[in-house]
């Protein structure tokens, strides 16, 4: 690794992503997964980063998350014969990240956790990190 990948990994997981990392990472861990990140926060790029390095599929969230989902999360989020379901890790404004669980409950993707970063006393979420999980078949 080198120093810079170090510094914009490492440096930046302390504020936003450093609480959520080790669940992030966790729910991650299952194999198929795939990222979404709002670069415009500052732990998405942190996130993306991440996820790059890892090797995963990463989508930032555009302005219109709800296009997103359907055009490209949802088909990968999906069950098919050839693999199984993928767990969707993220990091997005509140907005966004209430748009993106409605869809991946009604998908059948369980919220495995969530943490919320507000934006001072009082206020609402600035942003979300989130891990949505696949319902496992009993």
């Amino acid at each position: 690794m080198d120093r810079r990948t170090f510094m914009i990994t490492g440096a930046c997981l302390p504020g936003v992503a450093a609480s959520a990392w080790p669940w992030l990472a966790h729910a991650a861990a299952c194999g198929n997964t795939v990222a979404v990140a709002d670069s415009t926060l500052a732990g998405g790029a942190a996130l993306a980063g991440y996820a790059a390095h890892r090797q995963w599929p990463v989508f930032e969230t555009g302005d219109d998350i709800g296009a997103l989902w359907y055009s490209t999360l949802a088909p990968l989020l999906g069950v098919s014969s050839a693999r199984a379901s993928a767990t969707l890790i993220g990091l997005t404004r509140a907005s966004d990240y209430f748009v993106l669980s409605e869809l991946a409950a009604r998908a059948g993707h369980l919220i495995e956790h969530r943490y919320e970063q507000g934006a001072g006393a009082g206020a609402q979420p600035a942003h979300v990190a989130f891990a949505f999980a696949p319902r496992v078949a009993r």
